[in-house]
């Protein structure tokens, strides 16, 4: 009886942190996903559309205030959205502006349809189901940079939360065992003591690990164990990190990703792999086969974990001091945010 009470507390922040995020950014797609045909995601378990009216995009609950149709089964005409069961149309800003059944009867004030907000960044969509935006969305530094080759890494979905997927990216002692061969070996499992800023919407740390050399990333003696110069971590709250890797000679090799929360346990993530250094694209495929290696080892250890949403209660999970610094602070911020939820 008492650990059933105890694990209803808990699920209890878990679902204030979930009600919290309607309140934040959250990427749905890429940007030269959205055009003129309507596009259907899910975010927060809200089946949404997004379609290109007028040139400009606009985001909707996919759902006509008529009978419940789908919206994503309708076409543009003109710069509206029409819906595909009784001919409804909608303006950019989700007015209904015509009823073809009752064409000369004035429509209804009500007649209209949910919009969300909606804004591009770093080459992707960024949605908020909500009004009062805790964070702003993050920024991708190198995507606009001429000196860096952006690779787009193809979208996939896991059966996990967002907040676990991230606490999976900044997770360094898994390297050694998970990644064996790869990112390190068992054998050079220790992690070196780190501080970690916590820095308006961001948490940034840096660490430098023992790892395998790497053609990918520019090493010439391969085979062999390297110390690689500190990289630097910024998480953009709530579930976007960024990795940028120095590789010596002004080298460097960054990862972006952000996870969007489809429901409280499945997560799509969008990711970029950059590079200033070998900036042709006969081995950009190379670097993408590189990348799913390692997100498909990561994805079985995951997928595994219980319980799926991650527990913001530090007493939950077992942390080693140091080692899971980053986590603890991670966990201890959604903790925050999970109160504020609560107290509204």
């Amino acid at each position: 009886m008492i650990d059933r009470l105890r694990m209803e507390l808990n699920s209890d922040g878990e679902e204030a942190l979930y009600q919290i995020s309607h309140r934040m950014w959250h990427p749905v797609a890429f940007e030269d996903d959205i055009t003129e045909t309507p596009f259907s995601f899910q975010l927060l378990d809200e089946m949404c559309v997004a379609v290109k009216l007028g040139g400009q995009i606009s985001v909707f609950q996919d759902l006509c205030i008529h009978r419940g149709t789908a919206l994503s089964l309708g076409r543009v005409i003109g710069d509206e959205l029409q819906c595909a069961y009784h001919g409804w149309r909608f303006s950019a800003g989700g007015a209904c502006t015509l009823i073809p059944s009752r064409p000369n009867r004035s429509i209804p004030p009500k007649a209209q349809i949910r919009k969300y907000s909606s804004i591009l960044c770093g080459g992707l969509l960024w949605v908020c189901l909500r009004d009062h935006v805790i964070f702003p969305p993050p920024v991708f530094r190198e995507w606009n940079n001429p000196n860096y080759r952006i690779v787009r890494v193809p979208t996939y979905d896991w059966h996990s939360s967002a907040a676990r997927r991230i606490e999976n990216f900044v997770d360094f002692s898994h390297f050694p065992f998970v990644h064996a061969g790869i990112l390190g070996l068992p054998n050079k499992a220790e992690i070196p003591d780190h501080d970690v800023i916590r820095n308006n919407h961001c948490l940034i740390f840096e660490l430098g690990i023992e790892e395998p050399t790497n053609e990918l990333k520019g090493d010439q003696a391969l085979g062999v164990v390297i110390k690689r110069q500190p990289s630097k971590y910024t998480i953009s709250m709530p579930y976007s990190v960024e990795l940028n890797q120095p590789l010596g000679d002004h080298d460097h090799f960054v990862l972006f990703m952000a996870s969007s929360p489809i429901s409280r346990k499945v997560t799509r993530t969008f990711c970029y792999c950059a590079r200033n250094y070998d900036v042709g694209s006969e081995n950009d495929e190379k670097f993408v086969e590189f990348q799913n290696v390692i997100l498909e080892q990561d994805r079985v250890v995951v997928e595994s974990q219980r319980p799926a949403e991650l527990p913001i209660d530090l007493s939950e999970e077992l942390h080693t001091k140091g080692v899971d610094l980053v986590s603890i602070e991670y966990r201890k911020w959604l903790q925050e945010l999970a109160h504020l939820q609560s107290a509204t």
